[in-house]
């Protein structure tokens, strides 16, 4: 199997232990602490965002851009449980170990029932709510920034709006990535707020250790950057850009993808990498990808429910 000599393109589970330790302690955490804060911008029109940070691609924080949705004037965790609590989901799915399924008024108690933290974090990932839940949808209108997105192109709307919903306790964490498919990332916080981390796709480490995390760290092209996402704000994040999230109170946001036409090609042969992986070779990416496969499992089904595909059907 071929070894990416960059660590941060890694997927297997011991390469995101290391980053995630690197987080907590050493250089990095130094950097990481003092980094300069992701540029915020109030009250900016589509067409500003589209000049001055679109086609940049440079991230921003859109303040408040999002405050006067529904969700983010009446949600609450109990609100969600009492309208939609029967509704089945998936918990602490990035865990392979630790996932489970339960219903959506579950999850809340478990939250709940953990607010001492005997336990890790609870966590509610990847929420595709407009499957199981399409009635939250209008609650969370589309954003102006938004309308480049080219899957409505190549899947029609009902896939192409396939966001997801993150609700997670005080102290969750998603570990450092990049989003799969070539895709930009707008990022709507709705409850409690999230301290972001980000690198640019320029970013590399070659070796685990105090100069190699230096090296990084202090990278002009890495662009390691910060910020703090509260309720009503909307992070942009280009394409490629390597995250990591605390949560630093129970969080609600939501994940809202878009593809940049210029990604065209790219999105569509990790697309059909992923899908002829699992269709051809599924026992080899399981092992390999073991915290990811019922992940990438869930996303294939999902997208395929949003297209109306027959997945017992081998063709039309």
């Amino acid at each position: 199997m071929h070894n990416e000599p960059n660590i941060l393109k890694r997927h297997d589970l011991d390469s995101l232990n290391t980053i995630e330790r690197a987080f907590h302690a050493g250089p990095l955490s130094e950097a990481a602490r003092s980094a300069p804060g992701i540029e915020r911008r109030r009250g900016l029109s589509p067409e500003e965002f589209e000049r001055e940070y679109r086609h940049r691609a440079r991230p921003v924080v859109l303040e408040a851009h999002v405050a006067d949705w529904p969700s983010v004037r009446t949600w609450s965790f109990d609100h969600l449980a009492e309208r939609f609590g029967t509704v089945s989901v998936v918990v602490d799915g990035y865990n392979s170990k630790a996932a489970r399924e339960a219903t959506l008024a579950q999850f809340v108690s478990m939250l709940k029932e953990n607010q001492d933290n005997t336990a890790a974090p609870v966590y509610l990932q990847e929420w595709y709510y407009q499957t199981s839940a399409p009635g939250l949808a209008a609650e969370m209108p589309e954003m102006d920034i938004a309308q480049y997105d080219f899957r409505r192109n190549l899947y029609g709307e009902a896939a192409s709006t396939n966001h997801q919903l993150w609700l997670g306790q005080k102290g969750g964490v998603t570990r450092l990535h990049r989003d799969s498919y070539t895709v930009d990332v707008m990022h709507a916080q709705i409850i409690g707020e999230k301290h972001w981390y980000v690198m640019a796709p320029a970013a590399e480490l070659h070796a685990d250790t105090d100069a190699g995390w230096k090296e990084l760290a202090a990278a002009p092209e890495s662009e390691l950057m910060q910020c703090v996402l509260k309720p009503g704000d909307v992070l942009y994040l280009p394409a490629n850009w390597y995250h990591r999230i605390e949560l630093l109170t129970d969080s609600v946001g939501l994940g809202r993808k878009c593809l940049d036409e210029a990604n065209l090609q790219a999105h569509i042969r990790q697309r059909m990498t992923e899908l002829l992986a699992l269709a051809l070779n599924p026992e080899e990416v399981k092992r390999t990808h073991p915290e990811l496969f019922e992940v990438v499992l869930m996303r294939a089904r999902t997208w395929a429910k949003r297209m109306d595909i027959d997945l017992a059907k081998l063709r039309p």
